[in-house]
Protein backbone atom coordinates (compact mmCIF):
# COMPACT_ATOMS: atom_id res chain seq x y z
CA UNK A 1 0.00 0.00 0.00
CA UNK A 2 1.52 3.37 -1.00
CA UNK A 3 2.59 5.86 1.66
CA UNK A 4 4.29 9.23 1.81
CA UNK A 5 7.72 7.68 1.15
CA UNK A 6 6.87 5.05 -1.46
CA UNK A 7 8.21 7.04 -4.42
CA UNK A 8 11.58 7.89 -2.84
CA UNK A 9 12.63 4.52 -1.40
CA UNK A 10 16.29 3.92 -2.15
CA UNK A 11 16.91 7.57 -3.00
CA UNK A 12 18.73 10.26 -1.08
CA UNK A 13 16.42 12.89 0.34
CA UNK A 14 16.67 15.95 2.54
CA UNK A 15 13.76 16.83 4.77
CA UNK A 16 12.96 18.78 7.92
CA UNK A 17 10.96 17.10 10.64
CA UNK A 18 10.28 16.73 14.34
CA UNK A 19 11.43 14.00 16.74
CA UNK A 20 8.07 12.69 17.98
CA UNK A 21 9.23 10.10 20.55
CA UNK A 22 11.86 9.87 23.24
CA UNK A 23 15.13 8.80 21.55
CA UNK A 24 15.77 5.07 22.02
CA UNK A 25 19.34 4.79 23.32
CA UNK A 26 20.73 1.37 22.46
CA UNK A 27 24.04 -0.39 23.05
CA UNK A 28 25.58 0.67 19.72
CA UNK A 29 23.34 3.44 18.37
CA UNK A 30 20.39 5.77 18.96
CA UNK A 31 17.08 5.43 17.14
CA UNK A 32 14.94 8.50 16.44
CA UNK A 33 11.36 8.54 15.18
CA UNK A 34 11.10 11.62 12.95
CA UNK A 35 7.93 12.90 11.30
CA UNK A 36 8.70 15.10 8.26
CA UNK A 37 6.96 18.47 8.06
CA UNK A 38 3.73 18.40 6.07
CA UNK A 39 3.01 14.76 6.92
CA UNK A 40 0.30 14.07 9.49
CA UNK A 41 0.77 10.45 10.57
CA UNK A 42 3.67 8.69 8.86
CA UNK A 43 7.24 8.81 10.18
CA UNK A 44 10.72 7.44 9.52
CA UNK A 45 13.08 5.61 11.86
CA UNK A 46 16.48 7.29 11.88
CA UNK A 47 19.50 5.41 13.23
CA UNK A 48 22.43 7.58 14.35
CA UNK A 49 25.56 7.46 16.51
CA UNK A 50 25.41 6.18 20.10
CA UNK A 51 26.48 9.43 21.79
CA UNK A 52 24.23 11.81 19.87
CA UNK A 53 22.47 14.59 21.80
CA UNK A 54 18.90 14.60 20.55
CA UNK A 55 15.66 14.94 22.48
CA UNK A 56 11.91 14.78 22.02
CA UNK A 57 10.53 17.86 20.26
CA UNK A 58 13.72 18.77 18.40
CA UNK A 59 13.23 20.04 14.84
CA UNK A 60 15.93 18.50 12.67
CA UNK A 61 17.10 18.50 9.05
CA UNK A 62 17.92 14.99 7.87
CA UNK A 63 19.93 14.19 4.73
CA UNK A 64 20.21 10.52 3.80
CA UNK A 65 18.77 7.57 1.90
CA UNK A 66 15.24 6.49 2.85
CA UNK A 67 14.95 2.71 2.62
CA UNK A 68 11.84 0.56 2.56
CA UNK A 69 11.53 -1.56 5.74
CA UNK A 70 12.37 -5.18 4.87
CA UNK A 71 10.30 -8.33 5.28
CA UNK A 72 12.43 -11.18 6.62
CA UNK A 73 11.71 -14.86 6.13
CA UNK A 74 10.56 -15.36 9.71
CA UNK A 75 9.57 -11.80 10.66
CA UNK A 76 7.57 -9.08 8.90
CA UNK A 77 9.61 -6.11 10.07
CA UNK A 78 7.74 -3.77 7.72
CA UNK A 79 4.37 -4.53 9.34
CA UNK A 80 5.92 -4.37 12.81
CA UNK A 81 7.03 -0.80 12.09
CA UNK A 82 3.79 0.09 10.32
CA UNK A 83 1.88 -0.65 13.53
CA UNK A 84 4.00 2.08 15.11
CA UNK A 85 3.39 4.50 12.22
CA UNK A 86 6.90 4.08 10.76
CA UNK A 87 7.20 3.60 6.97
CA UNK A 88 10.86 4.32 6.20
CA UNK A 89 14.38 3.69 7.47
CA UNK A 90 17.29 6.16 7.36
CA UNK A 91 20.66 4.80 8.46
CA UNK A 92 23.35 7.16 9.82
CA UNK A 93 22.38 10.28 7.85
CA UNK A 94 23.60 13.84 8.28
CA UNK A 95 21.45 15.48 10.97
CA UNK A 96 21.25 19.18 11.84
CA UNK A 97 19.31 20.47 14.84
CA UNK A 98 17.22 23.49 13.76
CA UNK A 99 15.20 24.05 16.95
CA UNK A 100 15.44 22.62 20.44
CA UNK A 101 12.44 21.15 22.26
CA UNK A 102 9.65 22.94 20.43
CA UNK A 103 6.15 21.72 21.36
CA UNK A 104 3.11 22.29 19.18
CA UNK A 105 0.38 21.59 21.72
CA UNK A 106 -0.35 21.18 25.41
CA UNK A 107 -0.25 17.42 24.89
CA UNK A 108 3.25 17.42 23.43
CA UNK A 109 4.37 19.73 26.26
CA UNK A 110 2.88 17.36 28.85
CA UNK A 111 4.54 14.41 27.12
CA UNK A 112 7.89 16.20 27.32
CA UNK A 113 7.43 16.58 31.08
CA UNK A 114 6.64 12.86 31.41
CA UNK A 115 9.86 12.09 29.57
CA UNK A 116 11.77 14.47 31.86
CA UNK A 117 10.46 12.62 34.90
CA UNK A 118 11.50 9.31 33.37
CA UNK A 119 15.02 10.63 32.69
CA UNK A 120 15.33 11.92 36.26
CA UNK A 121 14.30 8.54 37.69
CA UNK A 122 16.75 6.83 35.34
CA UNK A 123 19.53 9.03 36.78
CA UNK A 124 18.52 8.01 40.33
CA UNK A 125 18.50 4.36 39.33
CA UNK A 126 21.98 4.22 37.82
CA UNK A 127 23.45 6.45 40.52
CA UNK A 128 22.41 4.11 43.33
CA UNK A 129 22.43 0.65 41.74
CA UNK A 130 25.02 -1.09 39.59
CA UNK A 131 24.52 -3.65 36.85
CA UNK A 132 22.75 -6.09 36.57
CA UNK A 133 20.33 -4.91 39.30
CA UNK A 134 19.93 -1.44 37.77
CA UNK A 135 19.21 -2.94 34.34
CA UNK A 136 16.57 -5.31 35.73
CA UNK A 137 14.72 -2.58 37.65
CA UNK A 138 15.05 -0.15 34.75
CA UNK A 139 13.43 -2.66 32.40
CA UNK A 140 10.75 -3.54 34.94
CA UNK A 141 9.50 -0.08 35.91
CA UNK A 142 10.95 2.37 33.35
CA UNK A 143 10.62 0.27 30.20
CA UNK A 144 14.35 0.49 29.42
CA UNK A 145 14.42 -2.75 27.44
CA UNK A 146 17.29 -1.59 25.23
CA UNK A 147 19.76 -1.84 28.11
CA UNK A 148 19.15 -5.57 28.58
CA UNK A 149 22.17 -7.51 27.33
CA UNK A 150 21.63 -10.44 24.98
CA UNK A 151 22.74 -12.82 27.75
CA UNK A 152 20.08 -11.39 30.06
CA UNK A 153 17.40 -11.68 27.38
CA UNK A 154 18.36 -15.30 26.75
CA UNK A 155 18.28 -16.10 30.48
CA UNK A 156 14.87 -14.45 30.90
CA UNK A 157 13.46 -16.39 27.96
CA UNK A 158 14.93 -19.69 29.13
CA UNK A 159 13.56 -19.27 32.65
CA UNK A 160 10.09 -18.06 31.63
CA UNK A 161 10.53 -14.76 33.50
CA UNK A 162 10.46 -12.36 30.53
CA UNK A 163 6.80 -11.50 31.16
CA UNK A 164 7.71 -10.08 34.59
CA UNK A 165 10.50 -7.79 33.47
CA UNK A 166 9.14 -6.44 30.18
CA UNK A 167 6.69 -3.53 30.27
CA UNK A 168 4.04 -4.90 27.94
CA UNK A 169 0.37 -5.65 27.99
CA UNK A 170 0.98 -9.07 29.47
CA UNK A 171 3.40 -7.62 32.04
CA UNK A 172 0.98 -4.92 33.21
CA UNK A 173 -1.98 -7.31 33.33
CA UNK A 174 -0.11 -9.87 35.45
CA UNK A 175 1.40 -7.28 37.80
CA UNK A 176 -1.91 -5.50 38.36
CA UNK A 177 -3.64 -8.83 38.98
CA UNK A 178 -0.94 -9.87 41.44
CA UNK A 179 -0.97 -6.49 43.19
CA UNK A 180 -4.73 -6.61 43.68
CA UNK A 181 -4.45 -10.10 45.16
CA UNK A 182 -1.62 -8.93 47.43
CA UNK A 183 -3.51 -5.86 48.63
CA UNK A 184 -6.66 -7.85 49.32
CA UNK A 185 -4.51 -10.47 51.07
CA UNK A 186 -3.09 -7.91 53.52
CA UNK A 187 -6.57 -6.74 54.45
CA UNK A 188 -7.45 -3.82 52.19
CA UNK A 189 -11.05 -3.43 51.04
CA UNK A 190 -11.81 -4.10 47.40
CA UNK A 191 -12.29 -0.41 46.54
CA UNK A 192 -8.96 0.46 48.19
CA UNK A 193 -7.16 -2.30 46.29
CA UNK A 194 -8.72 -1.10 43.02
CA UNK A 195 -7.64 2.49 43.74
CA UNK A 196 -4.02 1.46 44.41
CA UNK A 197 -4.02 -0.71 41.29
CA UNK A 198 -5.28 2.22 39.20
CA UNK A 199 -2.46 4.39 40.59
CA UNK A 200 0.06 1.68 39.70
CA UNK A 201 -1.23 1.52 36.12
CA UNK A 202 -0.97 5.31 35.78
CA UNK A 203 2.61 5.18 37.12
CA UNK A 204 3.60 2.47 34.66
CA UNK A 205 2.18 4.46 31.75
CA UNK A 206 4.02 7.60 32.85
CA UNK A 207 7.32 5.90 33.70
CA UNK A 208 7.40 4.02 30.40
CA UNK A 209 7.10 7.33 28.55
CA UNK A 210 3.37 7.13 27.79
CA UNK A 211 4.01 5.06 24.66
CA UNK A 212 0.94 3.87 22.75
CA UNK A 213 1.73 0.26 23.70
CA UNK A 214 1.90 1.20 27.39
CA UNK A 215 -1.45 3.03 27.16
CA UNK A 216 -3.03 -0.05 25.54
CA UNK A 217 -1.50 -2.21 28.27
CA UNK A 218 -2.93 0.12 30.90
CA UNK A 219 -6.40 -0.19 29.37
CA UNK A 220 -6.15 -3.98 29.46
CA UNK A 221 -4.98 -3.90 33.06
CA UNK A 222 -7.85 -1.59 33.97
CA UNK A 223 -10.33 -4.14 32.67
CA UNK A 224 -9.24 -6.50 35.44
CA UNK A 225 -10.07 -4.22 38.34
CA UNK A 226 -13.21 -2.89 36.64
CA UNK A 227 -14.32 -6.50 36.28
CA UNK A 228 -13.48 -7.07 39.95
CA UNK A 229 -15.52 -4.02 40.89
CA UNK A 230 -18.55 -5.21 38.91
CA UNK A 231 -18.08 -8.73 40.23
CA UNK A 232 -19.08 -10.87 37.22
CA UNK A 233 -16.89 -12.61 34.63
CA UNK A 234 -19.43 -11.86 31.89
CA UNK A 235 -19.05 -8.13 32.55
CA UNK A 236 -15.27 -8.43 32.34
CA UNK A 237 -15.52 -10.28 29.04
CA UNK A 238 -17.80 -7.59 27.62
CA UNK A 239 -15.34 -4.91 28.71
CA UNK A 240 -12.47 -6.84 27.12
CA UNK A 241 -14.29 -7.24 23.79
CA UNK A 242 -15.35 -3.56 23.82
CA UNK A 243 -11.83 -2.28 24.57
CA UNK A 244 -10.16 -4.59 22.04
CA UNK A 245 -12.69 -3.58 19.36
CA UNK A 246 -12.05 0.14 19.91
CA UNK A 247 -8.29 -0.43 19.65
CA UNK A 248 -8.68 -2.40 16.42
CA UNK A 249 -10.92 0.27 14.90
CA UNK A 250 -8.18 2.79 15.64
CA UNK A 251 -5.41 0.49 14.32
CA UNK A 252 -6.53 -2.78 12.61
CA UNK A 253 -2.89 -3.89 12.20
CA UNK A 254 -2.72 -4.66 15.92
CA UNK A 255 -4.64 -7.90 15.46
CA UNK A 256 -2.09 -9.65 13.25
CA UNK A 257 1.15 -7.73 13.70
CA UNK A 258 1.35 -6.53 17.31
CA UNK A 259 2.37 -9.40 19.58
CA UNK A 260 2.03 -7.14 22.64
CA UNK A 261 -1.64 -6.51 21.83
CA UNK A 262 -2.26 -10.23 21.32
CA UNK A 263 -0.56 -11.13 24.60
CA UNK A 264 -2.38 -8.50 26.64
CA UNK A 265 -5.82 -9.54 25.33
CA UNK A 266 -5.09 -13.23 25.92
CA UNK A 267 -3.65 -12.57 29.38
CA UNK A 268 -6.82 -10.76 30.47
CA UNK A 269 -9.02 -13.40 28.82
CA UNK A 270 -7.06 -16.18 30.52
CA UNK A 271 -7.46 -14.64 33.96
CA UNK A 272 -11.19 -14.07 33.44
CA UNK A 273 -12.00 -17.62 32.30
CA UNK A 274 -9.47 -19.77 34.19
CA UNK A 275 -8.63 -18.00 37.46
CA UNK A 276 -11.10 -20.13 39.44
CA UNK A 277 -9.61 -23.33 37.98
CA UNK A 278 -6.03 -22.46 38.93
CA UNK A 279 -7.14 -21.29 42.35
CA UNK A 280 -8.65 -24.77 42.84
CA UNK A 281 -5.46 -26.44 41.58
CA UNK A 282 -3.40 -24.35 44.00
CA UNK A 283 -5.72 -24.83 46.99
CA UNK A 284 -2.81 -26.09 49.15
CA UNK A 285 -0.87 -22.87 48.60
CA UNK A 286 -1.35 -20.60 51.65
CA UNK A 287 -3.57 -17.54 51.21
CA UNK A 288 -1.16 -15.38 53.22
CA UNK A 289 -0.63 -11.97 51.54
CA UNK A 290 -2.81 -13.14 48.64
CA UNK A 291 -0.19 -15.71 47.59
CA UNK A 292 -2.65 -18.23 46.18
CA UNK A 293 -4.53 -15.65 44.11
CA UNK A 294 -1.29 -14.13 42.80
CA UNK A 295 -0.03 -17.49 41.57
CA UNK A 296 -3.42 -18.46 40.14
CA UNK A 297 -3.68 -15.24 38.13
CA UNK A 298 -0.11 -15.54 36.88
CA UNK A 299 -0.52 -19.12 35.66
CA UNK A 300 -3.96 -18.35 34.19
CA UNK A 301 -2.44 -15.57 32.09
CA UNK A 302 0.61 -17.60 31.10
CA UNK A 303 -1.33 -20.66 29.92
CA UNK A 304 -3.32 -18.55 27.48
CA UNK A 305 -0.34 -16.57 26.21
CA UNK A 306 2.00 -19.55 25.85
CA UNK A 307 0.83 -20.64 22.35
CA UNK A 308 1.37 -17.11 20.99
CA UNK A 309 4.85 -17.00 22.52
CA UNK A 310 5.75 -20.39 21.05
CA UNK A 311 4.42 -19.42 17.61
CA UNK A 312 6.27 -16.07 17.51
CA UNK A 313 9.51 -16.96 19.27
CA UNK A 314 9.84 -20.74 18.85
CA UNK A 315 10.65 -21.76 22.40
CA UNK A 316 9.12 -22.78 25.70
CA UNK A 317 10.76 -22.72 29.13
CA UNK A 318 11.10 -26.13 30.78
CA UNK A 319 11.74 -24.53 34.19
CA UNK A 320 9.22 -21.69 33.96
CA UNK A 321 6.78 -23.11 36.50
CA UNK A 322 9.51 -23.50 39.12
CA UNK A 323 11.14 -20.12 38.51
CA UNK A 324 7.78 -18.35 38.67
CA UNK A 325 6.97 -20.06 41.97
CA UNK A 326 10.34 -18.86 43.34
CA UNK A 327 10.05 -15.30 42.04
CA UNK A 328 6.36 -14.39 42.17
CA UNK A 329 6.17 -13.94 45.97
CA UNK A 330 8.75 -11.14 45.87
CA UNK A 331 7.50 -9.34 42.75
CA UNK A 332 4.95 -7.06 44.52
CA UNK A 333 7.62 -6.12 47.08
CA UNK A 334 10.18 -5.58 44.33
CA UNK A 335 7.88 -3.30 42.36
CA UNK A 336 6.82 -1.47 45.52
CA UNK A 337 10.32 -0.90 46.89
CA UNK A 338 11.61 -0.10 43.41
CA UNK A 339 9.05 2.63 42.78
CA UNK A 340 9.39 4.14 46.27
CA UNK A 341 13.19 4.10 45.98
CA UNK A 342 13.17 5.89 42.62
CA UNK A 343 10.54 8.48 43.55
CA UNK A 344 12.12 9.21 46.95
CA UNK A 345 15.61 9.38 45.46
CA UNK A 346 14.46 11.97 42.94
CA UNK A 347 13.34 14.26 45.80
CA UNK A 348 15.76 13.41 48.64
CA UNK A 349 18.98 11.68 47.43
CA UNK A 350 19.90 10.42 50.92
CA UNK A 351 16.50 8.75 51.30
CA UNK A 352 17.00 7.16 47.89
CA UNK A 353 20.32 5.72 49.07
CA UNK A 354 18.68 4.18 52.14
CA UNK A 355 15.75 2.73 50.21
CA UNK A 356 18.01 1.32 47.50
CA UNK A 357 19.24 -1.42 49.87
CA UNK A 358 16.00 -3.45 50.13
CA UNK A 359 15.47 -2.98 46.39
CA UNK A 360 19.00 -4.25 45.75
CA UNK A 361 18.55 -7.45 47.79
CA UNK A 362 15.25 -8.27 46.06
CA UNK A 363 16.79 -7.59 42.64
CA UNK A 364 19.85 -9.69 43.51
CA UNK A 365 17.54 -12.60 44.41
CA UNK A 366 15.66 -12.21 41.12
CA UNK A 367 18.95 -12.12 39.21
CA UNK A 368 20.23 -15.23 41.03
CA UNK A 369 17.16 -17.27 40.08
CA UNK A 370 17.36 -16.00 36.49
CA UNK A 371 21.07 -16.78 36.07
CA UNK A 372 21.10 -20.13 37.94
CA UNK A 373 18.20 -21.68 36.04
CA UNK A 374 19.11 -19.94 32.78
CA UNK A 375 22.45 -21.80 32.73
CA UNK A 376 20.87 -25.24 33.02
CA UNK A 377 21.24 -27.11 29.68
CA UNK A 378 17.63 -28.32 29.72
CA UNK A 379 16.02 -24.99 30.71
CA UNK A 380 14.55 -24.30 27.27
CA UNK A 381 12.78 -26.41 24.65
CA UNK A 382 13.06 -25.18 21.07
CA UNK A 383 9.94 -25.59 18.90
CA UNK A 384 10.54 -24.41 15.34
CA UNK A 385 8.12 -23.90 12.43
CA UNK A 386 4.97 -24.13 14.57
CA UNK A 387 1.80 -24.11 12.45
CA UNK A 388 -1.06 -21.70 13.30
CA UNK A 389 -3.31 -24.80 13.36
CA UNK A 390 -1.80 -25.63 16.74
CA UNK A 391 -3.82 -22.71 18.14
CA UNK A 392 -6.98 -24.73 17.51
CA UNK A 393 -5.38 -27.87 18.94
CA UNK A 394 -4.39 -26.03 22.13
CA UNK A 395 -7.14 -23.46 22.72
CA UNK A 396 -10.29 -25.40 21.81
CA UNK A 397 -9.73 -28.34 24.24
CA UNK A 398 -8.57 -25.87 26.91
CA UNK A 399 -11.74 -23.77 26.67
CA UNK A 400 -13.93 -26.90 26.57
CA UNK A 401 -12.21 -28.27 29.69
CA UNK A 402 -12.57 -24.96 31.57
CA UNK A 403 -16.26 -24.71 30.73
CA UNK A 404 -16.84 -28.25 31.96
CA UNK A 405 -14.90 -27.49 35.15
CA UNK A 406 -16.98 -24.38 35.85
CA UNK A 407 -20.22 -26.26 35.25
CA UNK A 408 -19.17 -28.97 37.70
CA UNK A 409 -18.12 -26.37 40.28
CA UNK A 410 -21.37 -24.43 39.88
CA UNK A 411 -19.82 -21.30 38.32
CA UNK A 412 -22.06 -21.64 35.26
CA UNK A 413 -25.76 -22.26 35.29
Amino acid sequence: MPNAFSEIYGKEAMFEGRIIKDPDIREKNVQLVVRPQGINKEAVLVTTERFSEYQYGDVVRVTGIIDKPPVFEDFNYAKYLEVKGVYGLVGYPKIEILKRGEYLSIFSFAYSKIISVKHKLREVLFEHLSSPESIILGAMVLGDQSKLTQDMKDALNKTGLRHIIAISGQHVVILVAMLMSFLLGIGLWKKQAILFSAILIALFIILSGAEASAVRAGIMGSILFLGQYMGRAQNSLRLLVFAATLMLIQNPLLLLYDVGFQLSVLAVFGIIVSFSFFKKVLEKVPETFGMRDMMAMNFAAQVFTLPILIYNFGYVSAVGILTNILVLPVVPLLIGFGLVFLLAGAVIPLLGTILSFPAFFLLAYFNFVMEFFGKLPFSQLVLENVSPLWFLVLYVPLLFFLRKFKQEQGFLS
